[in-house]
Parts: C-alpha cells; structure tokens; sequence
C-alpha cells in the first residue's frame, strides 16, 4: 500500500505522447503480431489491423487544439479508432478505448480507483460487442488486466503501483493465452491481439514513469519466437471456415445492435463484433455475404470493406481506392475489387469520403458514379497532394475503371490505366421519369426513359423493351463486352429477353450481370 502522493500525474499531455507511442511501436512491430495470428482465422494480419486502428487514433488527437485534457485525449482516440478501425482486434481495441474514454468523462485528476473502473468498463464493453466471446482472446486478457486493476486499487496502492501491477498481470495473461485456445496450443504461440494489447499496456507503463521496459526486446517479437509459453491444454476452439471478412458502417443513428448480432447470427456470420455503428464479420462465402448486407440494409450501409481471408497478411497495397455507389450488389462488387464502397446515395457520403481519405495511408483514387459526383470530388480535391479523382460518370464506369485495379502495381500507372478503362466505356441508362415533359421529347411521370451521356434519347413504358433497346444503341457502335447492372424493378425476364436478343444481333459480344439491389433503380448498361 502506497502512502506517497503519485510522482507523475496522468494527464492529456502523456495520453497524446502514449498515443504518439502506439502508432510508433505497432508500425515496428506489426509484422511480428502479423506472425502470431492463427485466430480466428489465420490471414496474419492482425499487427497491420491494430496498426491502422492506433494511427487513425491518433490522427483523431492530432486534430485537438489549445490545452487538451486527458479525457479529451482520450475521447478523442476512441472516435478515430472506432472510425479506422480495421479486422475485429481493430474494432475490439476501439471499444475498449470508448469504455475507457466514457469512464473517464469529466475526471480532472486521474487516480487509481478510478483507473480501475475505466479499465472494467472497457473489458466489458468488449465482451458485449463480441457476439460470440472465446477466451485466450484480447477478451480475456482485458479481463485480467481489469481484475488486477481492482486488486491494486483496494490494496490502496497508487496510480503509478496500479500501472506496473497491470502492466505485470497483463504478460502473465498473455502466456495463458496458449493453453486457452486449441489452435494456439497446437502452433505453441500466444494470441495475436492481445500481444497488441499487452505491447500498449507496456508503452502506457514506459509513458507515464519514464522507465523502459525490462526487455530489450518487444514483447511481439518474444512471443513470436515461442520463448517460455506454457504447455497447457486448450479449449477446443480452432479456425472456422470463413472465407470473407465484412467491416461496415450503418447510417441508422439509434443503436440496434441486438437486432443486428441475432440478423448476422442466422446468415452464419462469425468472429461478430458490433460497436455502433460499425460492424465486423466473417462469412464463409459471397452468397451469405449478400444475405448480411441485405438483411443491413434497413439500417442503411454508409460504407463498406471487404477482405478475402484467403490472402495471408493482409494487403500490400500501394493505393487505396473509394468508390461512390448505391445498392446492396454494388457496394459488395466493389469491395470485392479492393475499395472502400462507399454509399452515394448517403446525404453524409462526402463527409465519410473525407474521412476514408485523411485515414489512407496510400495515394487515393476516388472512383464517383455520378456526373454531379465527379464535379464535387474534383472541386474538393483539385489541390489536395495524394488524391487522384477517375472521371466516371456513371457505376458502368466504375466497374470498368475497378476491372484494371491491381492494388500492387505503381498508383500513377493504376490511375491512369483505371481513367483509360472508364472513359473507353460507352454508357447508358433506363430510369423512372419523375415528372412529365411536353416536348421536344414527350413523356409522363412513371415513363421509362432511355439516357445516354446525359441527354434523354427515348422513352418507353415496357422496362425489358427498353433495357433491350438500350443495349442495341450502345452496341451500334461495337464493343466486346456488355455489362449490365440491373436494380430491384427490373423484371427478372429482361435477362432471357436481353441474351434472345444478343444471340440473333451480336453473338460475338459476351455479357456480364451484376444485380445492385438498388431498391428504386431498373438499370445501366456499359460497353467496351
């Protein structure tokens, strides 16, 4: 029991250098997290998520201004941390830092019963946006840190004695990790978000005293190597079968995350963290990917990421593209194509854009799907370094431009070939008239109308008549390929008409469908 008043005061500016700290350490030791990480699934990237998770942390402190407070401090990293939160150790250490940040609200001078508290309130937080909880995970180990923190705190120690009793408590949880899991025990190694975990605890301890840690060598590294990890037996957990991992914002501003854990449940999500209002799954294919997107959709989807889990390591990309479009289908297509999808019909899409931009680690490429898109983006960007905006003016553009994307190659080369690819893209469009015209062109609200670069060229009343008659105008020209993305009233009989037609009036051009799910749109056709 401590009867000296704390040394050293944790205050806003030792939370902004520990948050400096993280970003610094991670980006060091990702590689070795990366090397630990067998669970849930081993794709061996969860240094890189928790990398990109600190940084956007601290870009969020970076922002603050004037004499910033410690809860400001941290309130602060909660938000870009839950905003650039990548992978569900990414989304588990955001939640874990808003349970810290709540508790701390208010608080002028930090000491160790409320520490203690702020540390429960985050290992609880996790276990609650985890639908599944498992344990040898970042779950348990906050757990322990949290029941140390109190021991410490009731035994009257100090804020300082409760740091470095955490800080011990917290590797000793970490080895326990081995014998939690089936999967760690049988590569003999700990788990990979909590050895993040426990790396921040340890930059915490080193910020606030000043002193370095025992170690020359960093706690990732060590565990990556297998040094003095128990041989107890695990808890039967192991890797599942999921094929594609799903991270997603919803616009819905109440929080309904019962109603979305139990939604993900039936589609066979796993690996299931919610913080709202973002979102984390894995699902073992497209089919059941479309069923969590749709069954979302209610809560409207302002963005969305997709990884394919098969890729060990995560992505080595050297650009980061966005693409602006609307529908289910789409916004799936394109992560699928390595972008970030964002939703174009959302009044707060240019908002996330600028969000998704300033997080980006990579030169961007902003794809938009509208004409009155692309002027926005460009007028917003024309003197911002890093940001190259594709002149797509319609989503057939878009799938053209994403079609070239490879994520490896050198971004001037990707943005040209990607500009190349959508401005060879002839377009077109059937859509619902909202109001009646008396001419030169005559046509009443609810007719169809077919739109080719921007101007009105028919008008019909039979959706599969003018789908076909669409094609037929872009194909006067040539082309080889025709794709056509259908919304949800377009009849389902347009794809028989549509290839009847082809068949007869250009067999040597090959067609490629993807439906949107848009729930008002009928269609747009794009040749090449």
């Amino acid at each position: 029991m401590s009867t000296e008043e704390d040394p050293v005061r944790l205050n806003g500016r030792l939370a902004a250098r520990w948050a400096r700290r993280t970003v610094e350490r991670l980006r060091r030791e990702r590689n070795d997290i990366n090397a630990l990480n067998v669970f849930p699934v081993p794709d061996g990237d969860t240094g890189s998520n928790l990398y990109h998770t600190v940084r956007s942390a601290y870009r969020a402190v970076e922002n603050l201004s004037g004499s910033v407070t410690l809860p400001e401090v941290v309130g602060a990293m909660a938000t870009g941390a839950l905003r650039g939160a990548r992978g569900n150790s990414g989304l588990i250490l955001s939640v874990a830092l808003r349970g810290v940040a709540d508790a701390l609200e208010g608080v002028t001078v930090l000491d160790a019963p409320t520490f203690a508290g702020a540390l429960e309130l985050a290992s609880a937080r996790a276990r609650d946006a985890v639908a599944d909880p498992v344990d040898g995970t970042m779950l348990t180990v906050l757990e322990s840190m949290a029941a140390e923190a109190r021991r410490s705190a009731e035994a009257g120690d100090s804020l300082i004695e409760l740091i470095e009793a955490v800080r011990s408590r917290s590797r000793e949880a970490l080895c326990e990790t081995t014998g939690q899991l089936d999967v760690l025990f049988e590569a003999n190694i700990v788990d990979a978000g909590s050895t993040g975990i426990v790396e921040l605890f340890d930059l915490l301890y080193l910020t606030v005293t000043g002193r370095a840690p025992t170690s020359d060598r960093s706690i990732a590294r060590d565990a990556a190597a297998g040094a003095e990890l128990p041989t107890l037996r695990g808890s039967g957990h192991g890797a599942g079968e999921d094929a594609l991992e799903l991270v997603f914002h919803l616009a819905e501003e109440k929080d309904r995350t019962r109603p979305v854990k139990r939604l993900l449940a039936k589609a066979r999500g796993s690996s299931v963290v919610v913080s709202w209002p973002m979102v984390h799954v894995h699902v073992p294919d497209e089919e059941h990917a479309l069923a969590v997107l749709s069954g979302c959709a209610r809560y409207g989807i302002a963005d969305l990421r997709v990884e394919d889990l098969s890729v060990t390591g995560g992505r080595d990309a050297r650009t980061s593209v966005i693409a602006l479009v609307s529908g289910i289908g789409l916004l799936f297509a394109c992560g699928l194509q390595d972008a970030v999808a964002l939703d174009s019909d959302s009044p707060f899409v240019h908002s996330r854009l600028a969000e998704v931009v300033a997080d980006a680690t990579s030169p961007v490429i902003v794809v938009p799907d509208s004409a009155a898109a692309l002027r926005t983006v460009q007028e917003t960007y024309a003197e911002t370094d890093g940001v190259e905006v594709v002149r797509s003016r319609s989503v057939a553009a878009v799938l053209s431009a994403l079609a070239v994307h490879d994520a490896g190659e050198d971004p001037r080369i990707i943005f040209a070939d990607m500009s190349e690819a959508a401005s060879a893209t002839r377009v077109g469009a059937v859509v619902e008239a909202h109001t009646g015209s008396a001419g030169p062109l005559m046509f009443e609200r609810g007719d169809l109308l077919t739109v080719i670069d921007g101007r009105i060229r028919a008008v019909e009343t039979d959706p599969v008549e003018a789908v076909v008659a669409l094609a037929e105008r872009l194909l006067g020209a040539g082309g080889e390929l025709l794709t056509v993305v259908t919304g949800a009233r377009l009849p389902d009989t347009v794809g028989e008409a549509l290839s009847t037609h082809l068949a007869a009036a250009h067999p040597e051009v090959s067609v490629e469908t993807l439906h949107s799910l848009h729930p008002t749109g009928y269609a747009v056709l794009g040749v090449e």
